[in-house]
């Protein structure tokens, strides 16, 4: 018996390999995950999966293709699966027609195997025709992936939802898939001319299915979690009425303190909009908005800003978001919502501005500061 093929590499392939089969099934046969979203997601898993699986057997010369056993494509599941989460994810339904259309690939692919055998084609036919499939695989991957990418940037430009569904993640993964499909292509061309013989060439590609794995799987059950946080914030709040459920008492303060001060009508009209509307919850919220809304130029307004209360307006904005983020975090009825939730229902784009505005203006984390307000 032929000794196995082991390496570093494959090693690392392998432990993707297994996460990927555990993440799976348990998404499967949890009924906190039981969705059709999370049934699409657990699919795209298991395709990424067992074609990493595929490609280690043969690697580590466990299991030789054979006329018996075909080699399973899929490559062929992987994007279709993936396009069909994307849509259930985005709340959009999938026809039967795109179904059959997109997972019509595979069976054919296994027949195409049967028919061109060495029992009937020569081995130098075999190879030729099976480089073109790959190719023709590469194109088809691509196209998948620029398909995908069009429902999403459809779905920003007509979505009307009070909380959008973040969508920043699901292009970054496509991206991601595109340089796979270079990493790919490279590897029957340049990379291929490195490795004369094995598997190793195609190591580049498969490790980066196993990272793959891991961030489509956490980083979706992640964004379902933090969304559904959100809608229960925003309807505890009564509408995203923060402000009103608190009282204003930080954000409020700031107003209060502007009018003892004395200072224009011009920049308590500003303030007066701003608070009272609540518009700094609006993640997009611009500085043209505001001054199309008061009818004054842009220009003025910011300059009215800067020397009204020493912040330019982006930090303008965001000292309130700041003020709501602290209204949550200090109130024991928020206690079970994540720190990333109530910022991104206090306004904030992402985690990482939130938790920069937070710092700047608080001089600590947020999570220090709930375990502060909770000592006091």
């Amino acid at each position: 018996m032929e000794a196995l093929n082991l390496n570093i590499f494959n090693t690392l392939i392998l432990v993707g390999v297994i996460h990927g089969i555990i993440f799976g099934v348990v998404i499967l046969v949890n009924e906190k995950f039981k969705s059709r979203t999370n049934f699409y997601l657990a699919l795209t898993v298991f395709s990424l999966t067992l074609s990493n699986l595929q490609y280690w057997l043969k690697d580590v010369y466990i299991y030789l293709h054979s006329d018996i056993v075909p080699f399973f494509p899929f490559e062929f599941l992987m994007l279709p699966f993936f396009y069909f989460f994307v849509k259930s994810y985005l709340n959009k339904t999938t026809n039967r027609f795109e179904i059959i259309a997109l997972l019509s690939f595979f069976p054919l692919f296994i027949i195409y195997q049967y028919i061109f055998n060495e029992n009937i084609f020569s081995t130098k036919t075999i190879a030729s025709t099976n480089l073109i499939v790959e190719y023709l695989s590469i194109i088809y991957s691509i196209f998948s992936i620029i398909m995908t990418y069009k429902i999403i940037l459809t779905y920003e430009k007509t979505n009307t939802e009070d909380i959008p569904i973040a969508t920043k993640w699901l292009k970054q993964l496509l991206i991601a898939g595109l340089f796979l499909c270079l990493i790919w292509f490279l590897s029957f061309n340049l990379i291929d001319a490195l490795f004369s013989s094995g598997y190793y060439r195609f190591y580049p590609l498969w490790i980066g299915i196993s990272i793959l794995i891991y961030w489509i799987g956490y980083t979706s059950i992640l964004q379902k979690d933090i969304l559904s946080q959100r809608q229960l914030i925003r309807l505890k709040n009564n509408g995203s009425n923060i402000q009103d459920k608190f009282n204003s008492n930080n954000t409020n303060a700031i107003h209060q303190k502007s009018k003892a001060l004395k200072k224009p009508e011009s920049f308590l009209k500003f303030e007066n909009v701003i608070i009272n509307k609540q518009l700094y919850l609006n993640p997009d919220l611009k500085l043209i908005d505001i001054a199309d809304i008061l009818n004054i130029s842009r220009g003025y307004l910011s300059q009215l800003i800067s020397k009204e209360s020493d912040l330019n307006f982006n930090d303008y904005i965001n000292s309130l978001r700041v003020n709501a983020a602290k209204d949550m975090l200090s109130n024991k009825d928020y206690d079970n919502y994540t720190i990333v939730a109530i910022g991104l229902e206090s306004g904030f784009k992402s985690k990482s501005s939130f938790f920069t505005a937070f710092k700047k203006f608080t001089g600590t984390s947020p999570s220090n500061f709930k375990k502060e307000v909770r000592n006091m």
